[in-house]
Formats: C-alpha cells, structure tokens, sequence
C-alpha cells in the first residue's frame, strides 16, 4: 500500500525510526529546559491511573506556570510508570526526581493531585523537603491546595444559601473595595 501510495518513499529501519524521535525529544527537552530557566515559580498537577489492557500503573506530571507574556503555559514534565503498591514515598520520589531532573526542584509554587491517601503522605514528604530549602510561599501553606479548594468550595456554598448571606457578602466586598482606595486600613 505505501508502495503504491508513495512511489518514491524510502525504507527506514525501526532503529532510524527510534533514532530519530529520540533526537527530536532531546531537542525539544533542551528546548524547554532553557524555557524553565527563566520562570520563577512552576505549579504541578500529578495524576496516577491504571491501564487496563496492559496491567501497568503511571504518573503524569504536569507543570504549569505563567509565561513573561501573562499566558498560563503547561508543559508534561514526566510520564512514568509506577509499580504497586504506589506508596507515598514512591510517588514523592518520582516527583522530586522529575523536579530535579528540569532544575526546578526550587522553584515549586502549588501542587494538585487526587485525594488518594498515598498522595497526602507524598505531598506531606515533598512539603518537608521544600521547607529545608524556605522557597515555598506563605511558609507552604498554599502549597497543597486540595485543602484551600475545598474551603473556598464550603464558603461559596455557605455564602449561597440565603439572599441575605448573599446580600452582606456583596456589602463586605463593596467595603473592602473603597477601603483599598483610601487609608482606612491604617487607623484599624
């Protein structure tokens, strides 16, 4: 078929073939690489599944930063397989490999993941290692935002309950708002 659709095409080996991604995946490495040498604060997103045909666990990890144009970028940083059981310290040690292996190691900002309990015990070991290095802002207490998105989730659904919370609540931020145009806050 390839013969009649393209007459003229050559045969290439599968080790060409390898060669040759493998050349464009270092290229583009480096590529990025440089790019990440210039952001100062990178968050991550880490996602582990199954797959189901072929019996094997993975991890993705996503970095996401905002470019000197303003525009969020995302990048996989690491796709790597995970034998079980995907414990805490393995997961941990995948991700600081991965940080470590793109020298971003302390520029970590926040980190998501899925609320699995060998997440919290790798994030507790990761926030304890960034800590030594006193890179992480609000002393880390961003940096695992699982617990923040939930209370924010709590707060609008608090505040949504009644016109009357919703009414106040609009009353506060309109305050709020005049009061950073103004000193009110220094005679608080």
């Amino acid at each position: 078929m390839m013969k009649l659709g393209l007459p003229d095409r050559q045969k290439i080996s599968r080790n060409t073939s390898k060669a040759d991604c493998v050349a464009v995946y270092e290229l583009e490495k480096k590529k990025l690489k440089n790019l990440l040498k210039n952001v100062n604060k990178v968050s991550l997103t880490t996602d582990l599944w199954k797959s189901k045909n072929q019996k094997i666990e993975y991890m993705v990890i996503i970095g996401h930063w905002i470019d000197s144009s303003w525009k969020l970028q995302k990048r996989v940083l690491s796709f790597v397989q995970i034998p079980p059981p995907r414990r805490g310290v393995e997961i941990s040690d995948a991700i600081f490999k991965c940080l470590k292996e793109w020298g971003i190691e302390n520029k970590i900002f926040t980190i998501s993941v899925d609320n699995a309990s060998n997440n919290d015990v790798a994030i507790r070991l990761l926030k304890d290692t960034f800590s030594m290095s006193k890179n992480l802002v609000c002393a880390g207490k961003l940096f695992h935002i699982a617990d923040i998105t939930e209370n924010i989730r709590e707060s609008v659904a608090f505040v949504n309950r009644s016109d009357g919370r919703l009414l106040l609540f609009a009353d506060i931020v309109h305050l709020l708002i005049l009061c950073s145009n103004c000193d009110c806050r220094e005679e608080n």
